[in-house]
């Protein structure tokens, strides 16, 4: 029963990784702070810091990367771009309490933070496309 379960919550994170990422085929910035995303939140849920302390500095250059880039004409609004700056802002806190080597639950607040930030970005611009 635990393996059938850890398939199908790998399967479903698979899938979440897959939708965000084809969402963004035109905004490649966003595609691979999602990525880098994935990769460290869901560990960080399980307790494992260890992806997150060691790419905090690259998820805030890629989140700076996505301010300073063109943005795709169909998501590039006031809305969007506030919420690009708020997500750089998040991640340079993030980055900031894992450079201090801060508690664990101080990093996983700011991470949730980043991840709520990332995801608000997300579902604004799924109404933007249809």
């Amino acid at each position: 029963m635990k393996k059938k379960l850890l398939f199908i919550a790998a399967a479903l994170l698979i899938t979440a990784t897959s939708f965000g990422q084809a969402k963004f085929n035109d905004w490649p910035e966003m595609r691979t702070f999602n990525s880098i995303l994935a990769e460290t939140f869901h560990p960080a849920e399980e307790g494992d810091l260890k992806p997150i302390k060691s790419r905090s500095h690259e998820l805030f250059q890629n989140a700076k990367l996505i301010n300073i880039s063109p943005m795709p004409e169909k998501y590039d609004n006031e809305a969007v771009r506030k919420m690009v700056k708020k997500l750089v802002k998040e991640t340079d806190k993030l980055n900031a309490l894992i450079v201090r080597d801060e508690q664990s639950t101080a990093v996983m607040k700011q991470l949730n933070v980043v991840h709520d930030t990332y995801h608000e970005i997300a579902g604004m611009c799924k109404k933007e496309e249809k």
